[in-house]
């Protein structure tokens, strides 16, 4: 039931617009976070070494030599060296990628009263969600000292195309390597 002059329908449009537009912009970004050991001296790292490993269930292999490549490059970009001799670097970097199946339910109070009650509505949404984590390990004693994590909406074209965005999380997980 709206009013005469519509305001009612105006203001469910507009709360409906708005709302649209702040997810749309969540979807593009990848929410970051990163702890380190606050013990840890980063300043003697110099040399790195890519652990190498099997990455189970990603569907795509080429998804993981491809965030192997960006974490070196990344990571040379910042003046680290790959190190000859793996068991001789200062740091060693694992990474792990995946993706899963999200629902996100909200409710929001309806903006119309339906006899002594309010109404409300439900939005229902199913998205697909990557996950990048990047570990960064002393080499002298084998303990993690740096761990950050990149989690973010993808879109289909991120899945058909994954080397753009799988370069963008590898930038940003690192951008806050060493911790300052």
């Amino acid at each position: 039931m709206t009013d005469v002059t519509g305001k009612t329908g105006l203001a469910r449009i507009l709360f409906s617009s708005g709302l649209a537009l702040v997810l749309a912009a969540c979807a593009t970004q990848a929410e970051i976070t990163s702890d380190y050991d606050r013990s840890a001296n980063f300043a003697a790292f110099h040399t790195f070494a890519l652990n190498q490993r099997e990455h189970a269930g990603i569907s795509n292999p080429l998804v993981a030599v491809r965030v192997e490549q960006d974490i070196s490059q990344a990571l040379q970009k910042r003046g680290y060296i790959p190190a000859a001799d793996p068991a001789n670097a200062d740091f060693a970097v694992d990474f792990s990628i995946g993706a899963r199946d999200r629902l996100d339910i909200h409710s929001y109070p309806g903006t119309l009263p339906v006899g002594p009650l309010w109404g409300s509505n439900i939005d229902v949404r199913q998205y697909r969600e990557g996950t990048l984590t990047i570990d960064i390990f002393d080499q002298r004693t084998h303990r993690p000292v740096w761990h950050a994590a990149a989690q973010k909406e993808l879109t289909q074209k991120d899945l058909e195309q994954p080397a753009e965005p799988v370069s963008e999380a590898v930038g940003s997980v690192l951008a806050k390597f060493p911790p300052v």
